[in-house]
């Protein structure tokens, strides 16, 4: 809703009209300061403001009583516009509760995988330790038997698997590491002659 100028409204010419009550009001014509001063007494001056008053409290009356149903609407617009942006408050609040559960579930699931792959590694190493434990025993029973010929690539293992600290480190594997560590010097002593 616009608001009207005070010279446009009716009746204001009295406003205007008056000396006084006039320096209070600017028009679009006249858009400065009037610069003569009316000398009345304080009796007068608050005389002709209260009249000024009571003539502006009844403008503010007759716009409102004009203007009754935009100014309804424009009431009725804002209590709709404050309970939609109420309504999006409440769901941006609702979004962000929503947003900090998915994190910790995704913080939780990406632990419990992190656990998992520690898990696998370890199992993998264990796996790992136990084919070397295999082949060691496998080997040792193999260099017993003085007739079979081991290969170059059995020979290579056994060598590998006797350097090996991890598989140094088992105690039930001493006495076999020992046999295959003199096979293979006994092997080396003939290979040399």
């Amino acid at each position: 809703m616009a608001l009207p100028n005070i010279s446009d409204l009716p009746n204001t010419l009295t406003i205007l009209e008056d000396d006084y009550l006039s320096q209070f009001v600017t028009t679009n014509t006249e858009n400065k300061c009037k610069n003569n001063v009316v000398q009345l007494t304080a009796e007068e001056q608050l005389k002709k403001l209260s009249q000024g008053l009571e003539y502006v409290d009844q403008l503010i009356c007759d716009q409102t009583y004009d203007n009754h149903e935009e100014l309804f609407n424009q009431v009725t617009w804002t209590e709709n516009l404050e309970s939609i942006i109420n309504e999006i408050s409440s769901q941006i609040q609702n979004l962000q509760s929503s947003i900090e559960l998915l994190k910790c579930k995704i913080v939780d699931l990406f632990v419990k995988v992190q656990t998992q792959v520690v898990i696998l590694n370890r199992l993998h190493a264990i796996c790992d330790l136990l084919r070397k434990i295999m082949r060691t025993q496998s080997l040792t029973l193999q260099t017993l038997d003085k007739e079979n010929v081991m290969s170059s690539h059995s020979m290579l293992e056994i060598k590998e698997l006797i350097e090996d600290k991890d598989l140094k480190e088992i105690t039930f594997l001493s006495k076999d590491l020992i046999k295959l560590s003199n096979f293979c010097e006994k092997k080396n002593f003939i290979g040399l002659k």
